[in-house]
């Protein structure tokens, strides 16, 4: 048999493959978050569009997090104990149901702009409940076969979802930047935003390649020149047309629960820690705000130091593809989300809503948002990358890969209820 890492083959038809499949799973990673980042992006254009009722206008936000987190969890609970022989076919269907939801979202920012916001919020509420519908069932099918595969492709995952936070932020900046300001009056009623129609029909594209990409990457025929035994030396699944990974049982949920007790709750607390981020990136502002530099404006630095933590997010993510950055103890893991905590109190010196930092320094508060965005993304990705590796049939490995994002939502969930308390101190 030959020996060689498949990974470092000269075999061009293996290397391609390998390249294609890995691809198609970093645009899958895309697709999983791009939605959730639509609906965040469009929170000005919502809050705008709902000026003319207060309430509902300041809880577009909160309101959105809560359904789409709290569907979340519920649904990949579900989805963990309802297990199939097709998760390949979870991934499309999801993928399908995304493009359908952001159409019609794409519409209603340049129709129906006269539709009562008493109507038109709790059909927002709705899509949003459809969207993480749709991502649950998309991410539980793609994180059951990236398991069976091997880390290397749950590595590809979490890498597209960090790059779909990192290209909402740029194109922000880039639009602030780019546009002038204008002195027209403020309609008095909605208008058109086609920048956010472009936008939701991107989401639609990006879902959309995932599905073609792993269509291809099923039928490639690079593959089946390709050596079994070598594809992933852990796994025996083929992402073939006709077939993907199925399950011969049920696993239950306790047996998962006692095998990868310490690696979920890692990734819980990762993510409950995370949803601090957003609300110290909305209120921090720069040590030299009255500076006549407008990269110092509150308009400018904010989406900043979203950048910089997507940045630190994405290299966190793409480092643990290096053996020196993996942390393979399951304490290791669980001590190093608890560290994280730290992070709070250090953004709590920094300017606060203008108020003053103890440590005076846009820099310092800077280098705090990249680290905090590193951990998160290099913890997420050892977490999920290690699951599938405490299994040795696919069976498992499978289930496990629903078990794991119950705790992932959970996380969000957690984290943004808590977000609350830093609110409160806050202000």
């Amino acid at each position: 048999m030959d020996s060689r890492d498949p990974l470092t083959t000269d075999d061009p038809p293996r290397k391609r493959w390998f390249g294609l499949k890995y691809t198609t799973f970093l645009v899958c990673g895309i697709a999983l978050l791009w939605p959730w980042n639509c609906f965040l992006s469009a929170s000005a254009y919502y809050g705008e569009r709902f000026k003319a009722h207060a309430f509902l206008s300041a809880n577009y936000s909160s309101t959105m997090m809560t359904v789409s987190t709290i569907t979340s969890m519920v649904g990949n609970v579900v989805l963990a104990r309802r297990q199939t022989k097709d998760y390949a076919l979870r991934l499309v269907r999801g993928q399908v149901l995304a493009i359908i939801v952001f159409f019609v979202m794409a519409f209603t920012c340049v129709a129906f702009l006269h539709v009562s916001p008493f109507f038109f919020f709790p059909f927002l509420m709705v899509m949003v409940f459809v969207s993480s519908v749709a991502t649950c069932v998309a991410q539980n099918g793609c994180m059951a076969l990236v398991n069976v595969m091997g880390p290397l492709y749950a590595n590809a995952v979490m890498v597209g979802q960090a790059v779909a936070g990192v290209l909402p932020s740029i194109a922000l900046i880039l639009s602030i930047l780019l546009v002038e300001k204008s002195n027209k009056p403020v309609a008095e009623e909605p208008e058109a935003n086609w920048g956010l129609f472009l936008y939701f029909i991107a989401s639609c594209v990006v879902s959309g390649a995932s599905i073609v990409l792993f269509k291809v990457s099923a039928t490639d025929s690079g593959y089946a020149n390709a050596d079994e035994a070598n594809v992933e030396e852990h796994s025996s699944f083929e992402l073939d047309s006709d077939e993907s990974p199925g399950i011969s049982r049920l696993i239950p949920l306790m047996f998962l629960w006692y095998r990868l007790k310490y690696i979920v709750l890692s990734i819980l607390l990762t993510f409950c820690v995370t949803l601090a981020f957003p609300v110290f990136a909305s209120t921090v502002e720069s040590v030299r705000a009255d500076s006549a530099w407008r990269v110092f404006s509150k308009q400018i630095f904010i989406p900043m130091a979203y950048l910089v933590w997507n940045m630190g997010d994405l290299a966190g993510r793409v480092a643990c593809v290096l053996p020196v950055f993996c942390v393979k103890a399951p304490a290791m893991l669980m001590a190093y989300s608890l560290a994280r905590l730290a992070f709070i109190p250090l953004l709590f010196m920094c300017n606060v809503k203008n108020r003053g930092a103890w440590v005076h320094s846009d820099l310092f508060y800077m280098a705090l948002q990249f680290l905090f965005g590193f951990s998160n993304g290099q913890l997420s990705s050892l977490c999920f990358m290690s699951v599938g590796t405490y299994f040795q049939n696919d069976d498992e490995k499978a289930a496990a890969g629903g078990f794991s994002t119950i705790f992932l939502s959970a996380g969000l969930a957690t984290g943004s209820l808590l977000s609350y308390v830093i609110v409160y101190l806050i202000h």
